[in-house]
């Protein structure tokens, strides 16, 4: 098959949805198919360090392409002079470069980029499927004109599709409701390579997070909080926050409570790190943790970061929210807490350190739960049976 993977994510150094786009493309490619993704503009703020500085090339083993430089302008007009640009840039090349495909996989939420690649798919009887790992809009901002606009996003928006991967059962609910008749849907979950995640003796004492630093996602107040009454009884284990505090919208909140409660010596915010330098540190932390609130966010999604927590073979805390219990039994293979209960947290850390033998234990047993529910290899093959079916019975 040929298949075009259009993500309007960084790539190939990004964030989760990033990471499980190129996981997807990983085993397309090894399975003998030609994919290529497509990034159709740029993606790198000026405001923060570029990661990614390459408008083509092959990252392991995947072919990408930029219409222009990934850096985003710091003027605001030659930044959508870039937009524009790139919109046109990136149609040319799908037209000209991947006319033939089989299958284009649109990682993009922007209704006229919908309907220019459905047009693309009439026209050349390519297979449109759409790629959903959030409830749509739950981040965006309520207006009156913007509920109107979701209304009938939803309505008409979602039947344009072939078919449709989805993260959760939720989020099958959610579309089957939404889409055509004839468009099929894939429960994929969240996936990792835990071939790159090696188990490691001993460990670092460290309690480490990785993720976007903010309360709304994954609620890192909820995690300070709990480190800041669990130090008092256990003290010496510092809490590491990979991640980058200025693209965070709590910012001047996180850096208050750290202030005021004299944690600037046992917090400690990495700033972007490299992923090989973010998986040695999680391969060698004492404990993984996910604070997740209870929220319509987490209602939908199962953060793909667990899974990485998971290969690592370290033991995992975590909150019940979404269809993380569906997937991991308290204190047999991960640690579950209460969401938005900063003691229960606080109590789980304590519960770790008090019999760590048994927290390892466990930890071995979650690494045994990613291998056979999340590697990407197994639910690789199983999207490309979904499109080759697709494909087959010209659905």
């Amino acid at each position: 098959m040929k298949i075009t993977i259009i993500l309007n994510q960084p790539y190939p150094y990004g964030m989760a949805c990033t990471n499980r786009i190129h996981l997807y493309a990983k085993r397309f490619r090894e399975r003998g198919n030609d994919v290529e993704i497509i990034v159709p503009k740029p993606t790198e703020s000026h405001r923060t360090p570029v990661r990614n500085t390459e408008r083509t090339g092959v990252y392991d083993g995947i072919k990408f392409w930029y219409p222009v430089k990934p850096a985003r302008s710091s003027s605001f007009f030659k930044r959508r002079v870039d937009d524009v640009f790139s919109y046109f840039k990136t149609l040319s090349y799908v037209l000209r470069k991947r006319r033939g495909s089989d299958i284009l996989l649109l990682v993009d939420t922007r209704f006229y980029m919908g309907l220019t690649y459905k047009l693309f798919c009439v026209f050349t009887g390519c297979k449109l499927v759409a790629e959903k790992s959030e409830l749509p809009f739950v981040f965006s901002k309520k207006t009156p004109l913007t509920k109107v606009f979701h209304r009938f996003y939803e309505k008409y928006f979602f039947r344009w599709y072939d078919g449709v991967i989805v993260i959760s059962n939720s989020l099958f609910k959610y579309f089957g409701e939404r889409v055509g008749k004839k468009t099929k849907l894939i429960i994929v979950p969240i996936l990792t390579d835990s071939s790159v995640f090696k188990p490691t003796p001993g460990n670092s004492g460290e309690i480490v997070y990785a993720g976007v630093l903010n309360q709304f996602k994954d609620g890192i107040f909820d995690l300070l909080q709990a480190y800041n009454d669990f130090k008092e009884n256990t003290p010496g284990k510092k809490l590491v926050l990979m991640g980058d505090i200025n693209l965070s919208p709590d910012k001047n909140e996180v850096n208050r409570f750290i202030d005021e409660n004299n944690l600037q010596q046992d917090v400690e915010i990495t700033g972007y790190v490299s992923r090989q330098a973010m998986i040695d540190r999680l391969t060698n932390a004492a404990v993984l943790v996910l604070a997740k609130p209870a929220n319509q966010q987490a209602e939908h999604c199962i953060p793909t970061k667990l899974a990485e927590y998971l290969s690592t073979g370290k033991p995992v805390l975590t909150t019940k929210t979404g269809s993380i219990p569906m997937f991991l039994t308290d204190q047999k293979d991960a640690y579950l807490a209460e969401p938005n209960n900063p003691d229960h947290l606080a109590e789980k850390l304590q519960t770790i350190f008090s019999n760590y033998e048994e927290a390892e234990v466990i930890g071995a047993n979650g690494r045994s739960v990613a291998l056979e529910q999340f590697e990407y290899s197994a639910q690789g093959d199983r999207i490309i049976s979904f499109f080759e079916q697709m494909i087959k019975n010209n659905v």
